[in-house]
């Protein structure tokens, strides 16, 4: 997660969902940003909560466990226990399969895996998209929900952006926070949506849009800004 602390506002980045542009716009425009754990710019809004709070924004026990983790008292950031009533966070949602099939085809680019300790581009870079996809939901990726941390003490201050109109979601995302920032998104990574030939199995695409359940709940219409329709709990507990 990208964090400017002189503008107190992140973006959480979920995997090809226009993050490199954004994360290029958000660098133009925030000087002091940086990630919250340098190489890692996909950690989910939830863990980098825990690290730029220094725990306080984890349930007791989940606290315990975070301070018992000598690494997470090495990273170099200041830790601020109220960072996470006050933050402000941008992220983007793109349709499950879309996203999915654009992962699966990123990952195989090239003469080599990318990743080889990584079970899930492995996955993508050795097999069929169906057995990368059945890995994804099996626990390699985060539904949406889990990665934004849907329901959690940022929710509130959370404006998730859709994939098809991004530039426009941006725009009124800092128009809402008081961001007097330009809008210009540069194209970066870009591609013309799910490959050709890439479908599932029935029963695994429905498997695939129960993990995804809460995006199609929440973006079932046009323009539905899922920051202000919360879910009745707390998801990621």
């Amino acid at each position: 997660m990208l964090y400017s602390l002189a503008a107190n506002v992140a973006f959480a980045h979920y995997p090809k969902t226009a993050g490199s542009a954004i994360a290029a716009w958000f660098r133009r425009s925030f000087p002091d940003a940086r990630y919250v754990k340098p190489g890692h710019p996909h950690v989910d809004v939830r863990r980098s909560l825990a690290w730029l709070s220094g725990g306080h924004s984890l349930p007791p026990v989940a606290r315990l466990r975070y301070l018992a983790r000598a690494s997470n008292w090495r990273l170099p950031i200041e830790t601020r226990p109220g960072v996470p009533a006050t933050i402000r966070i941008i992220g983007v949602v793109r349709e499950p399969l879309e996203m999915l099939g654009s992962l699966y085809a990123y990952w195989r680019r090239g003469d080599a895996n990318p990743a080889p300790g990584d079970r899930l581009v492995t996955a993508a870079w050795e097999g069929r998209f169906a057995e990368f996809a059945r890995q994804a939901i099996a626990g390699r990726l985060l539904s949406y929900a889990r990665f934004f941390d849907a329901g959690g003490p940022a929710w509130a201050n959370t404006r998730l952006l859709a994939f098809t109109d991004v530039e426009t979601g941006l725009a009124r995302a800092c128009r809402e926070f008081g961001l007097d920032v330009a809008v210009d998104l540069p194209r970066k990574n870009c591609g013309s949506g799910r490959p050709d030939g890439i479908t599932l199995p029935d029963r695994l695409a429905a498997s695939v849009h129960d993990h995804f359940a809460w995006y199609h709940a929440t973006f079932g219409h046009a323009d539905h800004p899922a920051s202000r329709r919360r879910p009745p709990a707390r998801l990621a507990a």
